[in-house]
């Protein structure tokens, strides 16, 4: 019974986790197709269940930026050639996705920010009632100048572990167990 039990969970997540994914980019075609994932582990089929492997869940990052823009949405640009490199789709964005404001003008990671987003001058509530999203070049036309991301820091805490009390008294305290891992020069 066990293992009949074991064979079925194991066939139900490789069904889940066995179609290709793909991703939007700012042209709106597919940039990749990420083949299935192996459910196939070291010792035989299922055995990935008794090997952690790598962490799923990340850690929660703080961000701060160069001008008050907790209220806009973010895109990613090209740092080379400043084209755009993606952005949400107006269904995609809701309140999770704000950012969570705290202590000291550090804002609490909730989109994915990187030291090459842009904010536009939509702000969350007008981009998520918008029915498509604008074209790459209306929101690259959108970008607020000189709105940067200046700080990142990664937190001992995975996503979801990191509350605004817990974060705000990790800042008090000067941030210990954290790492910058980006810093505008």
């Amino acid at each position: 019974m066990k293992k009949k039990s074991t064979l079925i969970m194991s066939l139900s997540a490789a069904m889940l986790l066995g179609g290709a994914v793909s991703c939007r980019t700012a042209g709106g075609n597919a940039a990749s197709v990420v083949p299935p994932v192996s459910m196939q582990g070291p010792e035989g089929f299922g055995a990935y269940m008794n090997n952690p492997g790598p962490q799923a869940i990340p850690n929660a990052r703080i961000y701060r930026t160069s001008c008050d823009v907790d209220s806009y949405v973010p895109v990613t640009v090209n740092p080379v050639d400043g084209k755009l490199v993606s952005y949400p789709s107006p269904g995609d964005i809701t309140g999770a996705s704000m950012p969570v404001v705290l202590r000291d003008g550090w804002l609490l990671d909730r989109r994915g920010i990187s030291p090459d987003t842009r904010f536009i001058r939509y702000t969350y509530s007008e981009y998520h009632d918008l029915s498509q999203a604008p074209s790459p070049e209306e929101l690259l036309k959108a970008i607020i100048p000189d709105a940067v991301v200046t700080e990142i820091v990664s937190l001992p805490y995975k996503i979801g572990e990191a509350t605004p009390a817990r974060v705000d008294s990790l800042i008090s305290a000067g941030l210990p167990r954290c790492e910058v891992t980006y810093k505008r020069k």
